[in-house]
């Protein structure tokens, strides 16, 4: 009887401690699961929010400097082709980025906007609406990385919380652990000493 006890509490130890065991590996996968999408979303923020903020914002340079170069005379055709050049290397840029649904159909309109301001600048009346429009666009596609930029800062934070808390709970694990093997440990010693204790009375 004495024997069918002391195995049955063995087995609810083992059962106990491979639980703890099984609580820690988890806590342990989802804090990595964590890191890893904190990695992401920090990547994201500057690959995909910062970096095409700047394509946008020297984009926009660049029709800025095409418009000042219609008046000023001379070379004006070589200046303007270039800076239509690097608008094209920049759009490419700004294209192998992530591109939200509402980004990408904004991008569309600018790349309209744009061409027809390529090909409409000789009248300076229809050439004049057409430019406010596509910075009008810009201004938009700089708002959208604002706004995705925030969004993506959220989730990171919310990352870093659900961090935080695995941390702890893997803390709590690890001291529960802790006190169920000095608890083992414990039992084992006195289980020892009554032994012994039997021994000396034979």
């Amino acid at each position: 009887m004495k024997r069918a006890f002391i195995i049955k509490n063995k087995a609810r130890m083992v059962l106990a401690l491979a639980v703890l065991t099984a609580m820690l590996l988890l806590a342990n996968w989802n804090g990595r699961d964590n890191v890893k999408e904190l990695d992401k979303t920090l990547t994201s923020i500057m690959k995909d929010r910062l970096l095409p903020t700047t394509f946008v914002h020297e984009i926009s340079n660049r029709l800025y400097e095409n418009k000042l170069a219609a008046v000023s005379g001379a070379d004006v055709q070589v200046k303007i082709n270039g800076n239509y050049a690097a608008i094209e290397a920049l759009a490419k840029k700004y294209e192998a980025t992530q591109l939200t649904r509402e980004e990408s159909a904004k991008w569309k309109t600018f790349r309209v906007q744009l061409r027809d301001l390529q090909q409409q600048e000789a009248g300076l009346n229809n050439a004049e609406y057409v430019f406010n429009q596509a910075l009008k666009s810009l201004d938009q596609l700089i708002a959208i990385q604002v706004g995705e930029s925030n969004r993506l800062l959220q989730s990171g934070q919310r990352n870093v919380s659900s961090s935080i808390l695995t941390a702890n709970f893997g803390v709590v694990v690890c001291i529960l652990l802790g006190l169920f093997i000095m608890v083992l440990l414990s039992a084992r010693e006195q289980m020892i000493l009554r032994q012994d204790e039997r021994h000396l009375l034979n």
